[in-house]
């Protein structure tokens, strides 16, 4: 399993040898593999390719590029949000979930 670190720099402190858009491309993968390639919103398993990382925080509200503030979300789920609130988003669309907001609140906090 790719170790989560916090960012892509971690990455290239730790893999010397490694250039930084490998890293970025590592880091990412790492992300989406933590979740086993599953939209954290909707559920659904999907190749890691055909998902995104959705800012929890968008940036358009201050979020950063760290791994507390992206999850794995399809296009779909993602594209839906927008810079929306997570949990309002998310409790309007799919309905109250504690399982997976909690899981979203661990990884964010």
């Amino acid at each position: 399993m790719t170790p989560l670190l916090p960012s892509p720099e971690h990455y290239i402190q730790n893999l010397i040898a490694m250039q930084s858009p490998e890293a970025k491309k590592l880091w990412r993968y790492a992300i989406k593999e933590h979740f086993n390639h599953t939209c954290v919103y909707c559920g659904e398993h999907h190749e890691p390719h055909k998902l995104t990382l959705d800012h929890v925080k968008p940036k358009s509200n201050g979020g950063e590029d760290l791994t507390s503030n992206l999850v794995p979300a399809c296009r779909r789920c993602n594209q839906d949000k927008g810079s929306a609130h997570w949990l309002e988003w998310m409790r309007a669309r799919f309905g109250k979930n504690i399982t997976k907001e909690q899981m979203i609140i661990q990884h964010i906090s």
